[in-house]
């Protein structure tokens, strides 16, 4: 096998796996918005649904 020939089939299968990947996250993606929980007439909002936002300052009660 010529290097040419090595060098052609790494590319090609680097190629095939990174299509794969993509497809693979992104059905994952489809997966995960299709188990959202529904919005049920509450105001739509573009805060995350899953995570709750931490901030420090200002409303921190306790003392350092």
């Amino acid at each position: 096998m010529t290097i040419e020939k090595l060098f052609s089939t790494i590319i090609l299968v680097a190629f095939l796996v990174t299509i794969f990947l993509a497809m693979g996250s992104y059905a994952a993606y489809k997966w995960r918005e299709s188990r959202r929980p529904k919005l049920d007439g509450r105001e739509t909002s573009d805060e995350p649904v899953y995570f709750e936002r931490i901030t420090l300052g200002a409303d921190d009660d306790t003392p350092r």
